[in-house]
């Protein structure tokens, strides 16, 4: 598997585990916990959470990181930086 998608599934995966699993514990509050975090319809929004933290903020992310790396390669005296 390429860099770029294990760097993609990582930050995304993890952010997407992370904004449902935070939506869960407010769902606390109105439910049970079988019914906030293991239901069928909570299951399948932690994986459209999961698929678009990897497809979208990995994505995003993985741009970022690039340019952040192409942007110290160059040298200080190149006219792109100034």
């Amino acid at each position: 598997m390429s860099e770029r998608w294990q760097f993609q599934i990582k930050n995304g995966g993890i952010w997407g585990l992370i904004v449902s699993f935070c939506i869960a514990i407010i769902d606390l509050f109105e439910m049970s916990f079988e019914d906030a975090f293991l239901s069928q319809e909570k299951l399948l929004r932690t994986l459209y959470f999961v698929l678009a933290g990897i497809f979208i903020v990995g994505y995003s992310n993985w741009k970022k990181k690039t340019r952040r790396e192409r942007s110290a390669e160059l040298p200080h005296n190149n006219p792109i930086n100034e």
